[in-house]
C-alpha cells in the first residue's frame, strides 16, 4: 500500500479517537423513505421538464434541486453515523464507499453514452426545458470527447469550473454531478467528521474552515459551475447533515417540539435553503422519535397521535421500498426517458409534446421494476463484495 494511505489512516485513526458518542440504532426508518421521496421528486421534476410543463405545475414539483441538496445532507448524516459507529482504517472505508457508488454509476454512464443520440433528439423538442441549453452541451461533449471521459470516469468531473470546461459536471449524465460531489465528500469525510465531532477549539476551526471554503469558491474565486458539484460549494448541506448527527442525542431530547423550531429555523433561513431545511427537519424529527422509541427514553411524552401520523408520512413502507433502489432510480432516469421516448416518437411517426407527455408515463411505470432489478443485480452484490475486500481477515465485519 502506497505510504500516503498509511500515512491518511494514522491521521485519521487519531482523529477519530474519543470522536462522538455511540446511539446502538442500526437503522433510521424515516431516512429511508426520505430516499425513496427525494428520488422521486428528481424523476417527477425532469419528467416535467420533458414534458415542457414546468411552467403549469407548482414550482417546487420541477425544482428537483432542492431534493438534491436534501441527499445532500442525507449524506452527512450517514456518512458520519458509519464512521462514529464503525472506527476502521481509512483504505478500507474508501473501499466500502468505491464499491457502493462506482459500479452502478458506470453501468449507468455506459448507458447514457451508448443512447446519446437518442438523448438529443428526445429533448431536442422546443417545449423542452432548457433544450437550447441542452444542444450546447451534446456539441460540447462532441468536441472534447476524451476529456470529458476522463473526468467521468472518474468521478472528479464535478471539480472542474464551466469556466474552464464548459458542461463539465454534467456532460454524459446530466444527474452524476451530484455523484462527483458526493465522491468529493469521501474522501476527505473522515477528517471533516472529526473536526465538527470533537467540542472546543477542534470544531470551531473545522467550521470556519469549511466557511472560508465556501466564501472563497462562492464570492472570491472568478470561477462558475452549472451546478454547485465542487465541494466548498455545498459543504453547508453536508454540515447540516453532520451537525445533525454529531448533536443527535440533543435534538432527540428535544422529541415533539423539534418539528416547531424546524418550522421557525426554515423560515428565519434564506431562501435559497429554506425548503432544504424544512424537509431535513421534518425527517429529522421523525427519526429523532424513532431514535427516543427505540430507547424507551422520554417517548411516553410525545403526542402518540403525532408520532404516528409523522411516523406512516415519513416511513410508510411505500417511500422506504422506493428508498431502497433510489439510487438506481436516481441514475438511470432520464436515460430511459430517451430511450422510451425515442421508440414512441418512431412508432408514432413523429415527436410531439403529447407523445412526449406519454411516453414519460411509460417511462416512470418501467422505472421502478428496472431500478429494482439494477439494485439486485448490481447495486447488492456490489456492496457485499465491497464488504469483503475491506473485512480484516478473521475479524467479523461486525466487530469492526
Amino acid at each position: 500500500m502506497p505510504k500516503f494511505v498509511f500515512l491518511l489512516q494514522a491521521i485519521a485513526c487519531k482523529l477519530w479517537s474519543g470522536m462522538g458518542e455511540r446511539t446502538g440504532v442500526k437503522g433510521f426508518h424515516a431516512f429511508d423513505g426520505l430516499r425513496g421521496y427525494m428520488a422521486w421528486w428528481v424523476v417527477i421534476g425532469h419528467g416535467l421538464h420533458l414534458c415542457g410543463l414546468q411552467n403549469i405545475a407548482p414550482a417546487i414539483l420541477s425544482s428537483g434541486d432542492h431534493a438534491v441538496n436534501v441527499f445532500v445532507s442525507l449524506s452527512g448524516f450517514v456518512i458520519s453515523h458509519l464512521l462514529l459507529e464503525r472506527r476502521e482504517p481509512y483504505g478500507r472505508y474508501l473501499v466500502r464507499r468505491a464499491f457502493r457508488i462506482f459500479p452502478i454509476y458506470w453501468f449507468a454512464l455506459v448507458c447514457a453514452m451508448l443512447l446519446a443520440q437518442m438523448y438529443s433528439s428526445v429533448y431536442a423538442g422546443d417545449w423542452v426545458f432548457q433544450h437550447e441549453m441542452r444542444a450546447a452541451r451534446a456539441v460540447a461533449t462532441e468536441a472534447e470527447f476524451s476529456k470529458y471521459l476522463l473526468l467521468h470516469v472518474s468521478l472528479l468531473h464535478g471539480l472542474v469550473p464551466d469556466t474552464w470546461l464548459p458542461f463539465s459536471s454534467t456532460a454524459f449524465l446530466a444527474p452524476a454531478w451530484s455523484l462527483s460531489l458526493e465522491w468529493q465528500f469521501y474522501l476527505v469525510a473522515p477528517f471533516l467528521v472529526a473536526g465538527l465531532a470533537k467540542p472546543g477549539m477542534s470544531r470551531l476551526l473545522t467550521l470556519l474552515l469549511l466557511s472560508a471554503s465556501w466564501v472563497l469558491f462562492k464570492k472570491v474565486l472568478p470561477l462558475q459551475w452549472q451546478y454547485p458539484a465542487v465541494l466548498p460549494l455545498s459543504i453547508h448541506f453536508f454540515m447540516l447533515g453532520i451537525l445533525s448527527r454529531v448533536f443527535l442525542q440533543v435534538l432527540s431530547s428535544i422529541g415533539f417540539w423539534l418539528i416547531p423550531v424546524v418550522l421557525v429555523m426554515s423560515g428565519l433561513a434564506p431562501r435559497s435553503v429554506s425548503t432544504e431545511v424544512a424537509v431535513w427537519g421534518v425527517f429529522m424529527a421523525a427519526a429523532c422519535l424513532q431514535l427516543r422509541a427505540s430507547q424507551a427514553k422520554g417517548a411516553a411524552r410525545d403526542p402518540a397521535w403525532f408520532s404516528r401520523l409523522l411516523e406512516f408520512v415519513t416511513s410508510n413502507s411505500v417511500a422506504r421500498w422506493l428508498g431502497e433502489f433510489s439510487y438506481s432510480t436516481y441514475l438511470i432516469h432520464i436515460t430511459l426517458f430517451s430511450l422510451v421516448g425515442w421508440i414512441a416518437a418512431k412508432l408514432g411517426g413523429a415527436w410531439t409534446q403529447q407523445i412526449a407527455a406519454v411516453s414519460t408515463s411509460i417511462a416512470i411505470l418501467l422505472l421502478i421494476p428496472l431500478s429494482y432489478l439494477l439494485y439486485r443485480f448490481i447495486e447488492k452484490p456490489f456492496i457485499r463484495w465491497g464488504a469483503a475486500l475491506a473485512k480484516p481477515q478473521g475479524i467479523s465485519l461486525k466487530a469492526v
